[in-house]
């Protein structure tokens, strides 16, 4: 079948070499109009290497590697730490932690669990790109035993200062370290801190209070949409409550409404001064639903938005 943007997902990691990733960033970067293969400009774009159709800073700083300076080792491991954000990828280095060697074929069926992979892929399919993958240092795959290893560290491993480049699998099979990855971007945010969700669960302001460090968080903004469900008395109340108790460490909090017929966004961040993060739902965490945080590829327009949005009365 061929692909389609409608059809198109992750597996696309599986399918598309690594050569012809590497020669659509070229593409991208010195023929403006050149028609690059559809399925690696889909994971160009989910890798944040590519965005409207431009390569954004990670995206040029990769071709300047593999086709200005030409250092091809360098480049490739580059590109599979890119590619550590696809979905099959996270569930490999996130769920084969501490199994030790797995049979690829396990690996396979472990992928389709997750819906990571359609039934139709094969081992032989995949291998190609374990074999690659093993040899940037992304994971490990023995040629001779047919077998795959994770080489992602144990999650105590990862430092608050370490942790910004490395998007996490929320997962069924790990319903406390979902919070717990949640309350690690949480942790080190400071200056003004942004949550901008457009169904944003009052639950999230329980885990803002536990992680905000007062000392150098000076405010808190949300930023939601205006659904009855969300802006509810009850969520109000609890806001309130969290306003005060923001307050009384010297942290000023408030929450705005960006109005339908207004708003143009519909996912999900947390960010300060400095960084920003795509989030699920709080919802989607707490019921372990199938999900992914990852650093932003680009920042949202925050202010933007804060600006034109009116403040809860």
């Amino acid at each position: 079948m061929v692909a389609t943007e409608d059809t198109l997902d992750d597996e696309a990691v599986f399918i598309v070499s690594p050569e012809v990733i590497l020669e659509s960033i070229r593409r991208a970067a010195v023929e403006k109009e050149a028609k690059a293969d559809i399925s690696a400009t889909y994971l160009l774009v989910r890798c944040g290497l590519l965005s409207d159709g431009e390569l954004t800073e990670a995206g040029r700083a990769l071709f300047k590697l593999a086709w200005v300076l030409r250092r091809s080792d360098e480049a490739g491991r580059a590109l599979g730490n890119a590619l550590r954000r696809m979905t099959p990828i996270q569930v490999i280095e996130q769920e084969l932690r501490g199994l030790g060697a797995v049979p690829e074929e396990g690996v396979l069926d472990l992928l389709r669990q997750h819906r990571a992979v359609g039934s139709t892929l094969t081992v032989a399919d995949i291998r190609p790109t374990l074999r690659w993958l093993n040899g940037v240092g992304v994971l490990v795959y023995s040629t001779k035993l047919k077998t795959v290893r994770s080489l992602m560290p144990a999650p105590d491993a990862a430092l608050a200062g370490e942790i910004q480049g490395i998007a996490s699998m929320i997962s069924p099979r790990t319903p406390f370290l979902n919070i717990v990855r949640l309350r690690r971007i949480l942790r080190p945010l400071k200056g003004i801190i942004w949550w901008a969700d457009p169904h944003f669960g009052a639950r999230a302001l329980e885990e803002l209070a536990e992680e905000l460090n007062g000392e150098v968080v000076s405010e808190v903004r949300i930023l939601s949409g205006d659904a009855e469900n969300v802006v509810s008395d009850k969520s109000m109340r609890d806001f309130r409550r969290f306003q005060a108790e923001m307050l009384n460490g010297g942290v000023r909090a408030e929450w705005r409404i960006d109005v339908r017929g207004v708003r143009d966004w519909h996912d999900r961040w947390v960010a300060d001064d400095k960084v920003a993060w795509n989030v699920p739902p709080i919802n989607t965490l707490l019921k372990n639903d199938y999900s992914e945080i990852c650093p932003a590829s680009q920042r949202p327009p925050l202010i933007e938005w804060w600006n034109r949005s009116a403040p809860r009365n």
